[in-house]
């Protein structure tokens, strides 16, 4: 009787471990060959009349859109922990200065908003980048696409090749394109725009990253990509 006791132990025990092990597998589904760093351009995001008041319109630099792991879909979204805000250092300056939120918001309602585009990149994106960043943990996540927007510094990467915001000149695409496939080595990265009216411009900029987060070339991207002509880098 005890040796019966003791099997059916062990049994829900290698039941309990296996069920665990089989939602951990399935909560992803796709092979990703690389993650992609979107980064966003808020004077052109913020041409937009609804967004007007959102106080990340008047950042002067790019902004951190997320870090998605390509070609994956999330089957069981695993929620950010209720927590995870009060052990996130610094946050509420990163919200309005790095990791905005460019959807309709005021200075009243700003950070709850951002809050919430928070939860929704994680939910959708941070627990499948656990292949690319080695944890599963939200704060690494988020540490890490911290990072990698950092260490890119769009801003001033464009500068140094002449690609600065200018509401009177325009840039051909391939020319944005070009300061990535200048660098040593080459990266061939997703320029999208937005169309108003009868000119496009400049929106978001994606970087696509291997399995060591080293850039690599990007495919052709999504509908918002920059038509082969000119493009305005808006300053204002």
């Amino acid at each position: 009787m005890r040796l019966l006791k003791c099997s059916l132990f062990i049994a829900i025990l290698l039941n309990s471990a296996f069920h665990s092990l089989l939602v951990n597998s399935v909560r992803c589904s796709g092979t990703p060959a690389s993650i992609l760093l979107a980064q966003r351009w808020a004077k052109t995001e913020c041409k937009a009349s609804n967004l007007i008041g959102n106080p990340a319109c008047n950042l002067e630099q790019w902004t951190l859109h997320g870090l998605w792991p390509d070609n994956v879909k999330v089957i069981d979204p695993v929620p950010l922990p209720g927590d995870f805000f009060n052990r996130f250092e610094n946050y509420e300056n990163i919200m309005r200065t790095e990791w905005t939120f460019l959807g309709i918001a005021n200075q009243n309602t700003y950070i709850t908003e951002t809050t919430t585009f928070w939860k929704h990149e994680w939910t959708k994106h941070g627990y499948c980048a656990k292949d690319f960043i080695g944890s599963d943990e939200p704060k690494i996540y988020f540490q890490k696409a911290l990072e990698l927007y950092r260490g890119a510094n769009l801003l001033r990467h464009l500068a140094s090749k002449g690609i600065e915001p200018n509401d009177t000149t325009t840039y051909q695409t391939h020319q944005i394109r070009d300061v990535f496939l200048a660098d040593k080595p080459y990266v061939r990265p997703i320029v999208n725009c937005r169309r108003m009216g009868n000119k496009y411009y400049l929106s978001e900029i994606i970087i696509c990253l291997n399995q060591n987060l080293k850039p690599v070339n990007c495919g052709t991207g999504d509908t918002n990509v920059c038509p082969e002509g000119a493009i305005t880098y808006p300053r204002t």
